[in-house]
C-alpha cells in the first residue's frame, strides 16, 4: 500500500522546488518544513530546507536579526528535551532553531545527536558534517561526527575527526583509542571479515589472481619478519636498504624517521634522528624535529596516565602520577619553545604558544610581553588580546585586562572565533559584576547565552543579577 504521508511530502517538496525557482524563499521554507514534518527521515528534505533558510537570509552567515536573543528560549527547550531523552522533540526544536540561524554549529550538532538517537544515521552524518564545517576545531562536533561515520563504515573521514581531537587535546584517551579501533576495523573490512561467512571464505576472496602474484605471496609468506624481502614489498625495508647503500646521506635517515613517526614508531624515529644529527653536525632543523617527536612521546604517555587516573578515581597514586607527567610535559614544552624563539625571532605563533604555556603555569609576568608581541600579528590579534586580558586580570591589573577585552571585541565575532568571543564577554561580565555594574555585566552575559546557552556558569550569574528566572512562570504556563 502507498504511504499517504510520503505522497503528501513529495507534493510539498515539489511545491518547494517551484518556489525556489521563483526565489520565493519564505514559501519554499514553509513547503520544505511541511515535507520534513511528514517524512522526517528523508535527508534531502532537510538539506533543501536548510539551503532555503540560508537563501532567505541572503547567505549572511548569521541568520535572522537578533538571532542570538531569539534562540535563547529554543536552546532551553533543546536542553530540557535532551535531559528527558525526548529525541523527537529535540529534533523538532533544533530544526526550529535552524530556521532562525541555519549556520549555527551547535544547533546542527543538536540535530545530529537527536537523529543519531533515532537511528537516522544519514541525517545525523549530514548535520554533524555541517557543524564541523562551522568549527573544525570543536571537539564535541568532531567526536559526534567521528562516531557516526565509524558506525557507517566511513573510516577515513571518521579517523580524521578523532585525529583533529587528539591534535587539539593529546590527553584525550577516547580519541586515541578510537583511532586505533578505526584502523583495526578498516583492516578487517578490507579483509572481508565482516562480510565473509568463515575464515575459509576470506582466504578464498584473497586468492592470487595470477601466477606472478601467487609466487610473490608465497615468497613473502615464507619469510620471517626480520628476513629480507624483495624491493617494493616493504617501504621501511627499502629505506633501510638505502641507508646501508649510502650511510653518509642525511636525507635517508630523515625519510626513515618521518616514516617511523607517521607509523607511530616514535622511539625508533628518534634513533634515526640521532644519527642524522650526528652526520649533520647538530643541524637545528633536525634537532627541532627530534624535540617534536620527544614531545609527542611525552604527550602520549601523559594522556595514557590521565586515562588510567580517570578510570580509577579511587587510586590517588595514579592521579599524582598523571599530574606529575603533565607538569613535566609543560616544563619541557616551555624549554623547547623558549629556545626556538631565539632561533625564530619573527615567528609570532611561537611566541603565542610560549605565552600560553606560561599562562597555564601561572607565570603571568612572563606571558604578558609575549602576548603583546603576538598581538601585532593580524592572524592572532584577537586571540592574543583575550589571553593578554586574562593575564592582566590574574596578575591584579583588572583595568588593563578590561581594556584588552574591549579592544579584542572590536573585531571578534562568534562565528569565526566562538571560544575567544565567549571568553572576552565572560571576563568583562565578571569584571563589571564585581564592581557593581550589573547592567553592563548583564549585556555581556546575554551575548554569551545567545551563542552558547550552557557556557560555564553564565546562566546562573545572569539569573542572580536579574533576581531569578524572569520568564519562568510564563514558560511553565505556556507549556501547560
Amino acid at each position: 500500500m502507498s504511504d499517504p504521508l510520503a505522497t503528501a511530502a513529495q507534493e510539498w517538496f515539489k511545491k518547494g522546488n517551484e518556489a525556489m525557482g521563483r526565489q520565493n524563499w519564505d514559501f519554499a521554507v514553509e513547503c520544505f518544513s511541511n515535507a520534513v514534518k511528514m517524512k522526517s527521515d528523508v535527508v534531502l528534505f532537510r538539506q533543501t530546507r536548510h539551503l532555503c533558510c540560508r537563501k532567505l537570509y541572503g547567505d549572511n552567515g548569521t541568520g535572522a536579526k537578533m538571532a542570538g536573543m531569539k534562540l535563547m528560549g529554543i536552546r532551553g527547550k533543546i536542553k530540557k528535551a535532551r535531559g528527558k531523552e525526548d529525541w523527537a522533540a529535540m529534533d523538532q526544536h533544533a530544526e526550529e532553531g535552524l530556521a532562525v540561524n541555519p549556520w549555527d554549529g551547535q544547533l546542527l550538532a543538536d540535530l545530529g545527536e537527536a537523529c543519531a538517537a533515532q537511528d537516522r544515521g544519514e541525517i545525523a552524518a549530514y548535520a554533524y558534517r555541517k557543524a564541523v564545517e562551522s568549527d573544525k576545531t570543536n571537539i564535541a562536533f568532531n567526536r559526534g561526527l567521528g562516531h557516526i561515520l565509524h558506525e557507517r563504515g566511513e573510516y577515513k573521514e571518521a579517523r580524521n575527526c578523532f585525529k583533529r581531537i587528539y591534535e587539539a587535546d593529546p590527553t584525550d584517551g577516547d580519541a586515541r583509542s578510537m583511532m586505533g579501533r578505526i584502523d583495526a576495523d578498516s583492516v578487517m573490512d578490507r579483509g572481508g571479515y565482516d562480510k565473509a561467512g568463515s575464515t575459509q571464505d576470506v582466504k578464498a576472496d584473497k586468492a592470487p589472481t595470477n601466477a606472478y602474484e601467487a609466487d610473490r605471496q608465497a615468497r613473502r609468506g615464507a619469510k620471517g619478519r626480520n628476513e629480507s624481502v624483495a624491493p617494493g614489498e616493504s617501504e621501511e625495508m627499502d629505506m633501510r636498504a638505502a641507508i646501508r647503500k649510502d650511510p653518509e646521506n642525511v636525507n635517508n635517515y630523515m625519510k626513515l624517521a618521518q616514516f617511523l613517526r607517521t607509523d607511530r614508531q616514535l622511539p625508533q624515529a628518534i634513533e634515526q634522528l640521532d644519527k642524522a644529527l650526528e652526520l649533520s653536525n647538530n643541524d637545528s632543523s633536525i634537532l627541532e624535529e627530534k624535540e617534536d617527536v620527544e614531545l609527542e612521546i611525552m604527550r602520549e604517555r601523559s594522556g595514557e596516565a590521565a586515562e588510567r587516573a580517570r578510570k580509577n578515581p579511587e587510586k590517588e597514586r595514579l592521579k599524582e602520577k598523571s599530574d606529575g607527567m603533565k607538569k613535566e610535559l609543560m616544563t619541557r614544552e616551555v624549554e623547547v619553545l623558549a629556545s626556538r624563539i631565539d632561533r625564530h625571532p619573527n615567528d609570532m605563533k611561537m611566541r603565542f604558544e610560549l605565552a600560553d604555556r606560561y599562562r597555564k603555569i601561572k607565570q603571568y609576568p612572563k606571558a604578558i610581553p609575549l602576548f603583546q608581541q603576538a598581538s601585532a600579528d593580524s592572524r592572532m590579534k584577537e586571540d592574543s588580546l583575550v589571553m593578554l586580558g586574562e593575564c592582566f586580570v590574574r596578575a591584579g591589573k583588572a583595568d588593563l585586562g578590561r581594556r584588552q577585552f574591549i579592544k579584542a571585541l572590536e573585531t571578534l565575532n562568534a562565528k569565526d572565533k566562538p571560544d575567544f568571543f565567549k571568553q572576552a564577554h565572560y571576563w568583562l561580565g565578571r569584571l563589571y559584576e564585581k564592581t557593581g555594574k550589573n547592567e553592563d555585566a548583564e549585556n555581556h552575559y546575554t551575548e554569551i547565552l545567545s551563542v552558547d546557552y550552557d557556557f560555564r556558569d553564565v546562566l546562573k550569574r545572569l539569573e542572580e543579577i536579574q533576581g531569578g528566572d524572569e520568564f519562568g512562570d510564563i514558560v511553565d504556563d505556556d507549556e501547560d
